[in-house]
């Protein structure tokens, strides 16, 4: 079955759903146990280092989040590969993937502290994953994660060296770009952190907030 197509997104709305993952990632961190609901390398690190140390609940905690990030993926294409193809093009399947990020997101934040956090962390690892497979490009057929930086920041530094030291314009305007999208995943883990201290679990709301309007855009 032929994979359905990602539309890229437009620079402005890369830039919120940056702001989204940011949110999530800092708000699993500060928030929820000290782990990553979007950076899976971090989580990777911490399970193995909890794993050495002979810390096998910790470690626990650590991998959680990883096995839901596996779920996203797999139910991100199963959206997208089976559902889209089964319906043809469907311009407000994106749409639909934020509005149910939002209700979950929601939901989460009604989760109290007393609960593990393993339970709010992995769910919203699995929003993560399936925000990364369904939002992978922006302008001009430029790939980007909306919830993690490495592949972005790679992209950036090459793009600059174009511009720098080839003289290469188109380069540099794409790699201020990348820029945008580095630093409103930034602010949003930021953003989080801050307001994590004054409301808590309940900071979550933000990340909601941003997928409805990520969502109304995405359904123009």
């Amino acid at each position: 079955m032929k994979p359905q197509k990602i539309t890229p997104e437009r620079l402005h709305l890369a830039m919120l759903l940056s702001v989204l993952g940011g949110i999530m990632d800092g708000y699993s961190y500060s928030v929820r146990g000290g782990v990553f609901a979007t950076g899976q390398t971090g989580n990777l690190i911490i399970f193995a280092y909890r794993f050495v140390h002979s810390q096998h609940a910790l470690a626990f905690r650590a991998f959680v989040p990883i096995l839901g990030f596996w779920l996203g993926i797999f139910a991100a294409q199963l959206i997208l590969n089976h559902v889209a193809m089964k319906n043809g093009e469907n311009g407000k399947l994106k749409s639909r993937i934020l509005f149910l990020e939002s209700m979950v997101l929601f939901g989460i934040g009604f989760v109290p502290d007393s609960v593990l956090d393993i339970i709010p962390n992995s769910i919203t690892s699995l929003l993560a994953a399936m925000q990364f497979s369904s939002f992978r490009k922006f302008e001009d057929e430029l790939a980007y994660a909306s919830v993690f930086c490495t592949g972005n920041m790679r992209s950036c530094a090459e793009l600059y060296y174009r511009g720098i030291f080839e003289k290469d314009h188109a380069a540099t305007k794409r790699a201020v770009k990348y820029s945008c999208i580095l630093l409103s995943f930034l602010t949003g883990a930021v953003v989080a952190m801050i307001v994590g201290e004054a409301i808590g679990e309940k900071t979550i709301w933000l990340g909601s907030c941003i997928a409805v309007i990520c969502g109304f855009l995405f359904s123009k």
